[in-house]
């Protein structure tokens, strides 16, 4: 039995098509939850695998992109955008979810990769990823 479950990134209208068509729409964009890892894709622009073991926190960011300080608090960032160890992976400015990791992972920015410590991505589910991530959510 595949205990693998899918959450579905949030597109807002005015996101959509456009990232449909630079090839980071909601058919290639997902994040995948298993009991050892979590796997965090938009199109090409973006990938990382995490160890579940790595997350150290996960919450919802109830009040969307105004949650966020600095440049990630723009309302209308969209796509993947890279902050001092921050990354916003997002379709919509709402159901957005926070995951803290327990030291940086690498991760793939399109061609590039960098350090993340934070991601906030924009899931269509926010509470039940935020549940499949919590601690009492990992099945053994």
């Amino acid at each position: 039995m595949d205990s693998t479950t899918t959450f579905r990134i949030t597109f807002d209208r005015p996101s959509r098509i456009p990232m449909t068509v630079l090839g980071a729409g909601p058919d290639v964009s997902r994040v995948k939850v298993s009991p050892a890892t979590v796997d965090i894709r938009l199109g090409w622009a973006f990938h990382a695998t995490i160890p579940r073991e790595a997350v150290a926190s996960v919450r919802p960011l109830n009040g969307g992109l105004s949650d966020l300080h600095g440049l990630l608090g723009v309302s209308v960032l969209r796509g993947v955008n890279f902050w001092r160890g921050t990354t916003l992976v997002n379709g919509a400015g709402t159901g957005l979810v926070e995951i803290t990791l327990d030291q940086p992972k690498q991760v793939r920015l399109g061609p590039l990769r960098a350090r993340m410590r934070r991601l906030i991505v924009s899931a269509e589910d926010p509470s039940g990823l935020v549940a499949a991530l919590k601690p009492s959510g990992i099945v053994l």
